[in-house]
């Protein structure tokens, strides 16, 4: 290889591993959504403002009762995927953190926000 093709190699190399940490922050940011549908993120915190691992997220669509459990995933955050428009219940727990829960509505196309920040204490129905 000659110096110029190595610059550029090794140019290329550290933008790529620059980027890819900025790619999977921003990935929740990116939540898809399709026609008739709208979808709920967010980020799971302590009082500090560190993110919670493990957390523990449950969402109801207060019409028809339909539940999902999510746990936060790798990057600390989680995504509901596609769901129908109306309103919705959020249940966000973790161990060592009382437990909160906020109200949202979901639209068509929209992406709803739900960045909990769980006080400590001791969690529902642990002992």
């Amino acid at each position: 290889m000659n110096g110029t093709a190595e610059q550029f190699a090794r140019l290329f190399a550290f933008a790529l591993a620059a980027l890819l940490p900025l790619l999977s922050i921003a990935h929740p940011l990116f939540a898809q959504t399709t026609v008739g549908t709208g979808s709920i993120i967010g980020t799971v915190s302590d009082p500090s403002g560190a993110v919670i691992g493990g957390a523990e997220i449950t969402i109801t669509h207060v019409a028809t009762g339909r539940t999902i459990h999510l746990t936060t995933n790798s990057t600390r955050s989680f995504n509901s995927g596609a769901q129908i428009p109306g309103n919705y219940k959020t249940q966000v727990s973790a161990r060592g953190f009382s437990s909160i829960e906020a109200a949202v509505t979901v639209l068509v196309g929209n992406t709803v926000t739900v960045n909990a920040k769980l006080p400590i204490g001791k969690r529902e129905g642990s002992h």
